[in-house]
């Protein structure tokens, strides 16, 4: 049978629907949770078929696999927006708790708090999964320090401490805190990081 589409159109759906997959991937870890971020809910949530499915991930592991890089993408992507869109007259405490924000929180934050639980157990995954976040993680504290003037030691004390309450904030929202109280605890962050940082 004659294809209807081009090799290079084939491709780009081909690259769309992988896409939509594992967007739809991401979404399901931050809804719903590991344990229920099923094949069929991420199939359903990405509007392909199971066929389509199967021709890019033949198993779940294999999709949250690969899950595991795109959400990484993902959330260098939020931070590279993020950078370009923070006023110049950000305060140091600012630049700190906006740039971890962005990738570490809200649903991209969801989505890697489910995995780090999830994958806990599987070696490989894990492995991976540090490795990818580790990366990130070098690339967001450099970012830090192209704003932020001070010795690269108070730097990343303030840096690992923030990246820490913002992922405690998340999961403290995951388990159905207000979100008004994490803005507060935020909000105080900056304050604290502000003076710790000056």
């Amino acid at each position: 049978m004659v294809s209807a589409l081009p090799p290079n159109k084939h491709q780009e759906k081909s690259l769309r629907t992988r896409a939509l997959l594992l967007d739809a991937a991401i979404d399901s870890l931050a809804e719903v949770g590991y344990a229920s971020a099923s094949i069929a809910d991420i199939t359903a949530r990405a509007g392909v078929t199971r066929g389509a499915q199967l021709h890019h991930f033949h198993t779940r592991q294999e999709l949250i696999a690969q899950t595991i890089d795109h959400l990484t993408e993902r959330q260098r992507e939020a931070l590279q927006r993020r950078t370009r869109t923070l006023a110049a007259t950000a305060s140091a405490g600012e630049v700190l708790v906006e740039y971890v924000t962005a990738p570490f929180a809200g649903k991209l934050g969801k989505a890697s708090v489910e995995l780090y639980v999830g994958i806990a157990n599987d070696r490989t995954l894990r492995r991976n999964m540090l490795r990818v976040q580790h990366d990130l993680t070098v690339e967001l504290l450099d970012a830090c320090a192209e704003r932020v003037e001070v010795s690269r030691e108070r730097l990343e004390a303030a840096f690992w401490l923030t990246i820490n309450l913002v992922r405690g904030a998340t999961l403290d929202e995951m388990v159905g805190r207000d979100r008004l109280r994490r803005k507060q605890v935020l909000t105080e962050w900056t304050r604290l990081a502000d003076s710790m940082l000056s």
